[in-house]
């Protein structure tokens, strides 16, 4: 199916996606009202792709694009929007953990909760897999930015109906991920060391020397690690590390706009 001579499902770039999230203006891709359901479709296809693809292209969208998405998940209203599926794509690359400690970054968490509270009774109408993207968002950014800016009457409001939708989805992503959502927002003592880990994880390659096989926090030397400075989201322990990681490292490395 095309619109405008453009295969608009299997042509995936970074530039499309955000064209389509309403990001920025562009060639037209699909006829008004359908941009959000091709760029379901256009990220349901590059999933499909290997995984180096996908990565590069969420990296690109990161680096370049992520103030000017992350203010259009701002104008947006709802839990789900388009603004919110792409930053939901692209939360595991280190571009955006690193955006998320920036004043751009600021507040998403706090603002998504509040959202995901007040927009509860439309998400329970949701299909599973919609309310796992809404839940799984969440527990990214809660657990990147914690819930110290978090309202609490929005927790209390929104604890209980994630309760609902872990018992409701048993066995899904949905049901995963508001289990996540509730432990972070109720600072569940047994969940703590997971979650701790979880996060160290997403933060690796902001604190961590990507050189092959290499992983220490610091130089030999004891000074901070070499930061790339094209993406500045790797850092490496020396220029020889830096080096024989470029190969791996080249497909996702671009000028961050942040």
């Amino acid at each position: 199916m095309s619109f405008g001579g453009q295969n608009a499902f299997d042509n995936v770039t970074a530039e499309s996606l955000v064209i389509l999230a309403g990001v920025i203006d562009g060639d037209k891709i699909a006829p008004d009202g359908l941009e959000y359901r091709i760029l379901q479709a256009q990220l349901g296809y590059l999933q499909r792709k290997p995984r180096a693809e996908q990565t590069k292209i969420h990296s690109e969208v990161a680096a370049k694009y992520l103030p000017a998405l992350a203010d259009k998940f701002r104008s947006e209203t709802g839990a789900l929007n388009p603004a919110m599926t792409l930053l939901n794509v692209i939360s595991y690359t280190p571009y955006f953990v690193r955006f998320l400690k920036t004043p751009g970054g600021r507040g998403i968490a706090a603002l998504q909760t509040k959202r995901t509270a007040e927009d509860a009774a439309d998400i329970e109408k949701m299909d599973v897999d919609r309310v796992g993207e809404v839940g799984q968002f969440l527990a990214t950014i809660l657990l990147l930015q914690g819930t110290s800016d978090v309202d609490e009457a929005d927790k209390r409001a929104l604890i209980p109906k994630l309760k609902a939708w872990e018992r409701s989805f048993r066995g899904r992503l949905a049901s995963e991920t508001s289990g996540r959502c509730i432990a972070i927002l109720a600072d569940d003592p047994g969940m703590r060391g997971a979650m701790a880990h979880v996060k160290k994880m997403l933060e690796g390659q902001l604190h961590q020397c990507g050189g092959p096989g290499c992983s220490p926090t610091s130089r030999p030397t004891g000074g901070d690690l070499l930061q790339c400075s094209r993406c500045k989201s790797a850092v490496y322990c020396s220029r020889e590390h830096q080096k024989q990681a470029w190969p791996s490292h080249k497909p996702s490395c671009f000028q961050a706009a942040f």
